[in-house]
């Protein structure tokens, strides 16, 4: 049945006089008609804004630079846990709660409140910036009290401590002395003490962990080079092939690497190589990609040498080179099998370093600030009135302290996280931007506040060495403007997207 505009306005009309004559109406074949037509028309629309949607994708994934298989392990590698909570823009707190619980152990508290404190007093910041090194006895105690050693397992003879302690030792030292922070940070995170433990041959294991554990050896990581910056997937200059030599299987080397935390002093060295294998020579036991080797430093070609100086810092920076260096299958971490599987090792060492061990800097400085700096507005007096009553200098204060506050919890958080055996690739890129960039904002806060006794240098100043140390922390990990843009939000999207990845 049609129903003309004019016979349908009609009936309208008269449905006023007769409430019988719309309730025909409405019982007719016009309202399940009109019904049916809608549905249609919104399919037609559904099914063109899909056609419109699939040419455009493909039109894009033309257009876009296919990701290599580096870029793919990269992509998968590590866990996802609360990050896909944030990213679906409901978070659970609750869930926080009844999943993390980051603490400490009694050992563990006695080591922050003796040892740590022991090793402050032995360090003198303005003496350390000046001499450019510790002094022998701050060595010798770092060694002997087992700093280097905190995350080996106490079976190899380490201290077998946890992330969130590890993390508030190096807080402490932070108030202290930012270069103690960072020589002590590389051989619990980024150092290959952990990735031995857990993928080491049995050989590699009995042979590094103890050394590493009581100081004999030194550690460090090779991975950035002159080329490569933030981008590590590429490996560029550090290229390896598997080659036979004297009836051995083994990789042959080049590599040159920069701007490497403790390579000046370090006895062995963790190398990201690059591994082609274009005879086979692997068969089915590992495969080409990115590989660890581990070198100590009097291996013949191996060049450790000239030391950087980055800013003002002292921490000890340098260089890892060699040309043609045979590496034979045994130095591999891991052994043949974990050939080309250094990625995946790498992913959870990374979440140590980008995600605790750095925070644990900017942690140490909001304590140190809201300390220190509260401390002295209170007894600096400007027109006869402390400072700390002035407007100005109490929104400085209140920034750097909602800073703070919010640099720890995000530690205790990301702590908890690692303790309970997770790689969270992305979150470890949230807390490294985050509280690297708010870290840098407490102490510059800290330095107005502070003013002319901040500028002036020497054994009194507190905040001046961290001042010009906290480029380092923006940069290294992944420089933070790389680090927001491709790990966090590229990454992330993709990473926590309930589908991008299948």
């Amino acid at each position: 049945m049609i129903i003309s505009k004019g016979a349908l306005n009609a009936s309208i009309i008269q449905s006023k006089k007769s409430p019988r004559a719309l309730s025909a109406l409405s019982s007719s074949n016009y309202f399940n008609l009109h019904e049916s037509h809608g549905r249609q028309q919104t399919r037609n629309i559904v099914g063109l804004v899909n056609a419109i949607d699939k040419r455009v994708y493909r039109w894009a994934k033309s257009v876009m630079p296919p990701i290599s298989q580096t870029e793919q392990i990269a992509l998968g590698s590590g866990t996802i846990g609360f990050d896909r909570d944030i990213f679906t823009g409901s978070p659970s707190l609750q869930h926080l709660v009844d999943t993390y619980n980051p603490k400490v152990s009694a050992e563990e508290q006695a080591f922050i409140d003796h040892q740590v404190d022991k090793l402050c007093s032995l360090l003198n910041d303005h003496d350390v910036s000046m001499q450019r090194d510790f002094t022998k006895e701050a060595w010798d105690y770092m060694r002997d009290e087992k700093f280097f050693g905190m995350k080996i397992p106490k079976e190899w003879g380490g201290l077998g401590f946890s992330t969130h302690a590890v993390s508030q030792v190096l807080a402490k030292l932070a108030t202290h002395c930012f270069d103690a922070n960072a020589t002590v940070a590389v051989p619990n995170s980024l150092g290959p003490g952990e990735l031995l433990a857990r993928y080491g041959t049995d050989d590699q294991k009995e042979y590094f962990l103890p050394r590493l554990a009581d100081g004999t050896l030194i550690p460090c990581f090779g991975l950035t080079g002159p080329h490569s910056g933030s981008d590590a997937t590429s490996l560029i200059g550090s290229d390896c092939v598997v080659e036979e030599k004297d009836g051995q299987l083994g990789v042959r080397a080049t590599f040159n690497k920069r701007y490497i935390t403790l390579a000046p002093i370090a006895g062995v060295v963790g190398l990201g190589l690059n591994l082609s294998d274009p005879d086979g020579l692997l068969g089915d036991k590992g495969s080409a990609g990115f590989t660890v080797a581990l070198l100590e430093r009097d291996h013949p070609g191996l060049r450790m040498g000239k030391r950087h100086m980055p800013l003002n810092a002292a921490f000890m920076n340098g260089t890892v080179e060699g040309e043609d260096v045979w590496i034979p299958m045994s130095m591999i971490l891991g052994g043949q099998e974990r050939c080309g599987f250094g990625w995946n090792m790498f992913v959870e060492c990374l979440a140590e370093g980008r995600g605790v061990s750095l925070p644990a800097g900017s942690i140490g400085a909001a304590r140190g600030v809201a300390s220190g700096v509260g401390a002295y507005s209170r007894v600096r007096k400007q027109f006869r009135v402390p400072i700390a009553e002035f407007g100005g200098i109490q929104e400085a204060l209140a920034s750097a302290g909602s800073d703070g506050l919010i640099t720890i919890a995000g530690g205790d958080l990301m702590n908890a996280i690692v303790d309970n055996h997770e790689a969270p690739m992305v979150i470890s890129s949230v807390m490294k931007q985050n509280c690297t960039e708010r870290g840098r904002r407490i102490v510059e806060k800290g330095m107005d506040i502070a003013a002319g006794s901040a500028i002036c240098r020497g054994d009194n100043n507190y905040l001046g060495n961290a001042y010009m140390s906290l480029p380092i922390a923006i940069t290294v990990e992944g420089a933070n403007i790389m680090t927001r843009s491709f790990q966090i939000i590229g990454q992330g999207l993709t990473r926590c997207h309930p589908t991008c990845l299948t």
